[in-house]
């Protein structure tokens, strides 16, 4: 009985072996570096093509190195594609720092200049595949940014790609070039998230030392949208971590 079980067993082994080798692998093998970017980038337009029209409530928020809050803005930005935007403020104070936030609410709606220069692109960058991490629950490729000339818009960091769909869900490092003489230091961190079905950025941070006022903090948190006539709130992650406004805090 012994021996007939034990051929029995040998036999289901055997068995399972053979059933394994013909069954398809359906684990794809990861993209290539070059891949990733143009996926990356296809990605991005079509969110451009997938823009509508909706207003944002954002707060923005400057802080000083103890964390006490200096300035708050609090703003409705609306949106037309493909570049236009307006804005209503709600509430405003701080003195300087009220205009340092004011002056980051123009920057927000001004339509970008050659944004082919500055796109996450081959064209601007030297990309590098540094692994893969999860972000909000979503598995992400990381790739380093290098970017290829020195410009305050360009940013040299990290940038997390969603595995699945490509988009961004953030973007962290320092400019390639110094915003100002005033401004050094500079950290920089955005997200990324779905809103309505338009992959839009959500919450901004930096930090940086100013020359002669220490370190100070910028926060830009949208806390509610309205997409054609719905209004999509509640969709708003809430971060801790840096993210990106290039010179948000010149004075």
């Amino acid at each position: 009985m012994l021996r007939k079980l034990t051929r029995y067993a040998c036999l289901l082994i055997v068995t399972a072996a053979f059933a394994a080798a013909q069954e398809p692998n359906n684990t794809s093998p990861a993209p290539d570096l070059s891949t990733i970017v143009s996926r990356m980038l296809a990605a991005q337009q079509r969110n451009s093509v997938h823009a509508r029209a909706f207003t944002v409530k954002r707060d923005y928020q400057l802080l000083d190195k103890e964390q006490v809050q200096k300035a708050q803005v609090i703003a409705h930005i609306t949106y037309v594609p493909p570049d236009q935007k307006k804005y209503q403020i709600e509430s405003s104070r701080g003195g300087l720092g009220e205009r340092i936030l004011k002056d980051v609410l123009e920057k927000d709606i001004q339509p970008p200049k050659d944004p082919d220069r500055h796109e996450l692109s081959e064209k601007n960058y030297d990309f590098q595949l540094l692994g893969t991490e999860m972000v909000d629950g979503h598995p992400c490729y990381v790739l380093g940014l290098n970017p290829k000339r020195n410009d305050k818009e360009l940013i040299e960091g990290q940038v997390w790609v969603d595995q699945q769909t490509y988009n961004i869900r953030r973007l962290e490092g320092k400019p390639a070039k110094s915003p100002s003489w005033w401004v050094h230091d500079v950290h920089l961190l955005m997200s990324y998230a779905d809103v309505d079905g338009m992959w839009l950025r959500t919450f901004t941070y930096a930090v940086a030392n100013v020359r002669f006022k220490g370190k100070y903090e910028m926060v830009s948190r949208d806390l509610e949208y309205h997409v054609a006539s719905k209004q999509v709130a509640g969709r708003v992650s809430r971060h801790t971590r840096p993210a990106i406004v290039t010179g948000v805090i010149e004075p």
